[in-house]
């Protein structure tokens, strides 16, 4: 451990999704010192005691590679998927409130993928990775929001929707209710299987099936890359659910706001993303930085820490750092 003389004062920002849990730690400065990546961390779609275990198992992994303890943390900033919810946020609060007490801040994920493109501005981020959702922050600091409702109730346009399109694509073909695809031979190869039918018991047995069909989403972009028809609608049409989720937000606002672009479907230049730069009517707002930095931008800004041009600067540099081995198991 540092002595009282050396000692930094440090924030940590977590970005928990349904696939994998990024978490950063960075002094007070902006400067970041590690960054870790661990399993899903969606209380929404993983049981509650393996959710906490993979961030107790970040945080702490964070710690050793700074050599500080709890105490030297000034903020814990936990932006996962559902915690703006009260039974979310009871189970976190349940869990790591008394410890960490009054530098625990919790969030929705959205907040840290918003402020990764606006510093903390005000903003819409649309985010399509394994779930979507459109989320708005306003200059009055008002939320708004529209989708977010998880994989069973909604998720229209993320990986999860494509990636369970083309399985059912794949099954629609495969009893003659659909036209033929090249999904059915990529698919067949993802699972090894000889059969569409044998993806049934993989996919209702996984211990995540929402992560299992998020997964095949890769497979419906190699696919309309390579012409499938098939494969170009069913990104078409999830298109089409992402600007009716940033249009029906927008409608709940009162001024324009940039709309920031976050997940993996829209982080790299995917067909999906292209598809929806066609058919947007919006400003599109490149990220800046990830969104395990926009967590941070958030922590500092929960404890006063309004990010100015040198911290803006500091955290720009993330990309220097070297990320830490996988905290998964």
């Amino acid at each position: 451990m540092q002595s009282n003389k050396q000692r930094k004062r440090w924030v940590i920002g977590i970005d928990g999704g349904g696939t994998k849990t990024r978490a950063a730690i960075a002094d007070t400065r902006g400067q970041v010192a590690a960054i870790m990546t661990g399993d899903a961390s969606n209380p929404l779609s993983r049981p509650w005691t393996d959710v906490e275990q993979t961030l107790r198992e970040l945080i702490e992994a964070l710690l050793r590679s700074v050599e500080a303890g709890s105490e030297d943390v000034a903020a814990l900033y936990l932006g996962l998927a559902g915690a703006d919810r009260a039974l979310v946020a009871n189970q976190i609060a349940s869990a790591f409130g008394q410890e960490w007490q009054g530098r625990l801040f919790v969030d929705n994920d959205a907040t840290a993928a918003l402020y990764a493109g606006t510093w903390g501005e005000p903003g819409i981020v649309l985010i399509a990775g394994t779930g979507s959702i459109a989320y708005a922050i306003d200059r009055h600091e008002q939320r708004h929001r529209a989708g977010g409702w998880g994989y069973l109730l909604g998720d229209e346009g993320s990986g999860f929707d494509l990636g369970k399109q083309a399985v059912v694509a794949v099954l629609r073909a495969f009893d003659g209710r659909g036209e033929a695809t090249s999904l059915t031979e990529a698919l067949l190869a993802h699972f090894a299987i000889r059969s569409p039918v044998d993806a049934i018991a993989l996919i209702y047995g996984s211990p995540n099936p929402r992560k299992e069909l998020a997964d095949c989403s890769r497979l419906v972009e190699q696919a309309a890359q390579e012409g499938d028809a098939v494969a170009k609608r069913i990104i078409q049409h999830a298109a089409a659910s992402l600007v009716e989720l940033v249009l029906a937000c927008q409608r709940q606002l009162d001024e324009p706001l940039p709309v920031v672009l976050a997940g993996g479907l829209l982080s790299a230049d995917t067909s999906l993303k292209r598809e929806l730069e066609k058919k947007a009517s919006f400003e599109l707002c490149p990220p800046v930085v990830t969104p395990v930095v926009g967590a941070l931008v958030a922590g500092m800004r929960k404890i006063g820490l309004l990010p100015d041009g040198e911290v803006i600067e500091q955290l720009r540099k993330t990309q220097a750092v070297q990320e830490g081995s996988d905290v998964d198991e």
